[in-house]
């Protein structure tokens, strides 16, 4: 993968942290993994608040390194099933401008993931909601990735991974 990225530090098995820096000034941002169930896990990414260690996935930095903060965390994602090959990682947007957001990315970056399974959960019912609990309730359905397509979350493992147990 080509893209521009920043530099990551790993902080503990599950967390990893890198600076945003651009024309708002630097921010420090943290992707984590946090467990779902079985070999699950949901991709949590933001700015750290540095008063409350919490991490804010609302905030709109417009540092104007989106981009590369996007080829950030899907290399940090890469590292990731590299590290635990056996786990699926579930990201979705805080919004749904932002699952549309990652879906670009997402999009931009399919040509370089012939190693992984790739897929976009799309629900049953009109209602957008954004927890994992949606996704594996049996209230929608999970699709290979396609080009103009819209889905409300999506799956990455390494190939071979994929099933819903």
């Amino acid at each position: 993968m080509n893209l521009e990225r920043y530099e990551i530090e790993q902080m503990d098995e599950f967390t990893y942290r890198f600076w945003s820096t651009g024309s708002k000034g630097k921010f420090e941002m943290r992707v984590k993994f946090t467990y779902i169930w079985k070999n699950y896990f949901n991709l949590g990414f933001g700015v750290l608040d540095p008063e409350t260690e919490a991490l804010d996935d609302l905030i709109e930095l417009r540092n104007g390194d989106s981009q590369k903060i996007l080829a950030t965390v899907a290399g940090t994602v890469l590292l990731f099933l590299e590290l635990f090959p056996l786990v699926r990682v579930y990201a979705t947007g805080s919004t749904r401008s932002r699952t549309r957001l990652y879906q670009m990315g997402i999009n931009k970056i399919l040509p370089f993931l012939s190693d992984y399974v790739v897929t976009g959960y799309k629900s049953k019912s009109s209602r957008y909601e954004h927890t994992g609990e949606m996704a594996f309730s049996g209230h929608g359905q999970w699709y290979e990735i396609e080009l103009g397509v819209e889905y409300d979350a999506f799956l990455i493992c390494k190939n071979g991974m994929f099933n819903l147990e």
